[in-house]
Parts: structure tokens; C-alpha cells; sequence
């Protein structure tokens, strides 16, 4: 046989599992995998997809904590602040929808407020020209709509 496909160890002893302390106590590969299936996204005829199985109370404390450590340790000028604190937005407008309750609204139009504002610190005053400050406002303003429909049906 080449040399290239002899086996790598030819004394017959074990190699050590390259996922071994990857995963929590009792949880093999298997289970991670369970796990990573559960979530898929379907594709949607229109160019977009809808999430299956999706957690959005854990990717908000997930993405609430990130944004919470960049602004503790680079504070809101960071780059990345604007786009984590709009990433929080749509978190919360997709769990205002599933759950039916209007307080998301609020907490995803602070989050907006709060892109802008980190804009704003970092660009100053053309930060308001920019089409991307720009569409948070229009979103604003349909996250009030939305907000005031769900209000209007007691929701």
C-alpha cells in the first residue's frame, strides 16, 4: 500500500477523541446535533425565510449581554453597537408578533433609539443623513403602527 493510506498508528492503540470536553457532562455529539437540527429555515418563495423552532427569549439574552459587554468595554461609539442594538429590535418585533403583547414594541423601539443614539455619538450630526439612520426612523414609526393596532385590540 502507498504511504498515505496506512493507518496512522499501526500499534493498534487508540487515538484520543478530538471532541472530548467539547460538549457539557453526558452530552455527546449526538445530542449537539439533535440540537442543531432542532432550528432550520424554511425558504420562502418571496426571497426570505421563516425560522422553525427558533428560541427568540434566548437569542435576546444572548445578544442583550453582547451588546451590554461592547458598550462596557468600548462604549457606545463601537461600530458594531448600531447593528447589535438593531439586530435586539427585530428580536423583539418578532416576539411582540408571537406572543401578541405590545410591550415588545416599546422595548424594540428603545433599542432603535439607542442604535441612532450610538450613531449619532459616532458620526455627529450626519449620522441623520445617512439612509441607514435614516430607515431606523421609518421603522420607528412603523413599530408605533404596529404597536397601536395591537393596543386597539386589547393585546
Amino acid at each position: 500500500r502507498p504511504a498515505l493510506l496506512r493507518p496512522a498508528i499501526e500499534s493498534g492503540a487508540m487515538t484520543r477523541d478530538p471532541l472530548l470536553g467539547m460538549f457539557e457532562p453526558g452530552e455527546g455529539p449526538q445530542v449537539a446535533a439533535k440540537k442543531a437540527e432542532s432550528l432550520f429555515f424554511e425558504e420562502r418563495p418571496n426571497g426570505f425565510v421563516l425560522p422553525h423552532n427558533a428560541d427568540t427569549d434566548e437569542s435576546i439574552a444572548f445578544y442583550e449581554d453582547c451588546l451590554q459587554d461592547v458598550v462596557a468595554n468600548f462604549g457606545a461609539r463601537h461600530d458594531t453597537v448600531p447593528m447589535m442594538a438593531q439586530g435586539l429590535a427585530v428580536l423583539y418585533d418578532t416576539k411582540a408578533g408571537i406572543e401578541k403583547k405590545s410591550m415588545y414594541y416599546d422595548k424594540a423601539i428603545d433599542c432603535l433609539k439607542f442604535a441612532q443614539q450610538s450613531m449619532f455619538e459616532m458620526m455627529g450630526p450626519v449620522a441623520m443623513a445617512i439612509p441607514h439612520f435614516q430607515e431606523m426612523e421609518a421603522r420607528k414609526g412603523k413599530l408605533e403602527r404596529k404597536k397601536a393596532r395591537r393596543i386597539a385590540k386589547g393585546q
